[in-house]
């Protein structure tokens, strides 16, 4: 569970699991998407494929990197869930001090 979690806490492999949870891409895209170089987003996937979290497939000369473990798929909508929440005021980060 710790290693499951430990993944989400890089912040360039959180850009590129937000990115693929949109969809399939390759690795121009996910850099411009992401704007981390190149070699640091193919270094993410190789973690993040081996980690089982994402699956490649290559049409043409391209390989198109897509989420392919349902529990990633599962955490990252709450994970945008949650940061909509945030972001409207809904929900309070438990770190913050309240006002009184």
């Amino acid at each position: 569970m710790r290693d499951f979690v430990a993944h989400f806490a890089n912040p360039v492999r959180l850009k590129i699991l937000c990115a693929l949870s949109e969809g399939k891409a390759c690795v121009t895209e996910l850099a411009e998407t992401t704007r981390e170089k190149q070699s640091t987003v193919s270094q993410q996937l190789k973690n993040l494929l081996l980690a089982g979290f994402i699956a490649k497939e290559r049409e043409g000369s391209r390989v198109y990197y897509q989420i392919a473990d349902p529990a990633v798929k599962k955490t990252m909508e709450f994970l945008e869930g949650l940061a909509g929440e945030l972001a409207r005021g809904k929900v309070r980060p438990a770190f913050e001090e309240k006002e009184s």
